[in-house]
C-alpha cells in the first residue's frame, strides 16, 4: 500500500509498505478521507520532540476491511471514524476520566502509524460508525471534538459576549458551538478577509479586521469587555493583547497552540483585581460521539470549510505550502481517491 512519510523535519515522501497487520482487538480500515491539522505540519516542521520517521494523520474517516479475531462491533464493509487517541483505561488518570493525561497515551501520527495512508489499524474501542456522514464530513468530527471539550472547558454562559481569534475551521467550528450554546452574540477576528465572509455567513454577528484599529472596534462592540475570549491563532502576542478586553470576571481560553518556547506578559495583580479566569484546553476527551451527532444533525456545519481536495500522490507538496501559509482553510487528502 501507499503511504506517506515525514521522513525527518522538512522531508516528505510517498512509499510502498505492507498493508498493517491486526490485532485480535483491532480494526483494518480502507482509509477514505483524512484532514490535515496544524499538528501534522508541527511534526513536519519538526517542532515537536517526536521519532522520525512517522505516518501523520488523525482526522480521518474509512471502510472497515478486516477486523481481528475479538473484534464484536464492526464488520467488513461499514463506514467509520476513529477517535485517535488510544488510552489505556487503567492508569490513575484515565480512573479519574482524565483520559488526555493516559500515562500510557498513544496517538496516531505520532507514537503509532497515522492515517495518511491507503490503509491504517487501531483499536476497536476507538472506532465509531457514521452512518449516513459522508467521508469528507466525518474526517471533521475528531477537530470538532476538541472543539466541543474546550467549551466543556469553559463554556459561554446564556447571553455572554463571546470573541473568537482567529476564523479558520477551528475558529469557525467555535462559532457555531457558541452560537448553540446560547451566546447573546459572538464576534470573530481574523486578517483573513475570505475567512471573516465565511464566519459571517455562519452567523457571527460581528467580524473585525484584526489589524491596528481592532481595539477600537472591539470597544465599540463590547464596551465592557467579552465575557469570553477564545484564541484559536496560538500566537502569543495576539493573547497578550487581547487580555484587556476580557471583561471583568471574564474567561480567556487558551485553544489554539502556541510554541511550547514562548512567553507572554501579563499582570498577576491584574488577573487578582479583575478575577480574570485564563483556561487551557488540551485535545479532546470522550466527546467524540456528541461531536459526530452535532455534524449528523446540521447543528454544526462543516463542508464550507474545505479549501483543497488532493490525493496522497500530491500531499508532500502540499503539505510544505501549508507549512510555509501559503494555503487557506482545510485541506482533506483521499488516500483512496477523491470521494464525497
Amino acid at each position: 500500500m501507499k503511504a506517506f512519510f515525514i521522513e525527518e523535519p522538512n522531508k516528505s515522501d510517498i512509499r510502498e509498505i505492507e498493508i498493517p497487520v491486526l490485532g485480535d482487538t483491532e480494526v483494518l480500515i480502507k482509509v477514505m478521507a483524512v484532514g490535515v491539522c496544524g499538528t501534522d505540519v508541527h511534526l513536519f516542521l519538526g517542532d515537536y520532540d517526536n521519532p522520525y520517521p512517522t505516518i501523520p494523520g488523525h482526522e480521518y474517516s474509512g471502510i472497515v476491511e478486516a477486523v481481528g479475531a475479538k473484534v464484536k462491533n464492526f464488520k467488513p464493509g461499514q463506514k467509520v471514524a476513529c477517535d485517535p487517541n488510544i488510552y489505556c483505561e487503567a492508569c490513575d488518570n484515565c480512573k479519574q476520566n482524565k483520559q488526555n493525561y493516559c500515562l500510557d497515551y498513544r496517538g496516531l501520527g505520532n507514537h503509532v502509524p497515522g492515517a495518511f495512508a491507503e490503509y491504517m489499524k487501531i483499536e476497536e474501542r476507538c472506532v465509531y460508525d457514521i452512518g449516513n456522514l459522508s467521508f469528507t464530513e466525518a474526517s471533521f468530527i475528531e477537530p470538532l471534538a476538541c472543539v466541543i471539550h474546550g467549551h466543556d472547558r469553559a463554556r459561554p454562559n446564556f447571553c455572554d459576549k463571546v470573541l473568537i481569534l482567529g476564523a479558520g475551521p477551528i475558529g469557525l467550528m467555535h462559532l457555531q458551538v457558541c452560537k448553540n450554546d446560547g451566546a447573546m452574540f459572538v464576534a470573530v477576528a481574523d486578517i483573513k478577509e475570505n475567512q471573516l465572509a465565511l464566519a459571517q455567513k455562519l452567523g457571527a454577528d460581528y467580524v473585525i479586521y484584526n489589524d491596528a484599529e481592532a481595539g477600537t472596534k472591539f470597544r465599540q462592540i463590547a464596551p465592557n469587555g467579552f465575557d469570553l475570549v477564545i484564541d484559536c491563532t496560538g500566537v502569543p502576542k495576539v493573547i497578550e493583547n487581547i487580555i484587556p478586553f476580557v471583561a471583568n470576571e471574564g474567561t480567556l481560553q487558551f485553544f489554539g497552540v502556541c510554541p511550547a518556547n514562548m512567553k507572554i506578559n501579563v499582570s498577576p495583580f491584574e488577573i487578582y483585581q479583575r478575577e480574570l479566569k485564563f483556561v487551557g484546553s488540551n485535545s479532546l476527551k470522550k466527546t467524540f460521539y456528541s461531536s459526530m451527532k452535532q455534524i449528523q444533525s446540521g447543528k454544526v456545519k462543516v463542508l464550507d470549510f474545505i479549501g483543497y481536495k488532493i490525493e496522497l500522490d500530491e500531499f508532500p507538496e502540499q503539505l510544505k505550502a501549508i507549512s510555509e501559509r501559503k494555503t487557506n482553510l482545510k485541506t482533506i487528502v483521499y488516500p483512496n481517491g477523491i470521494v464525497e
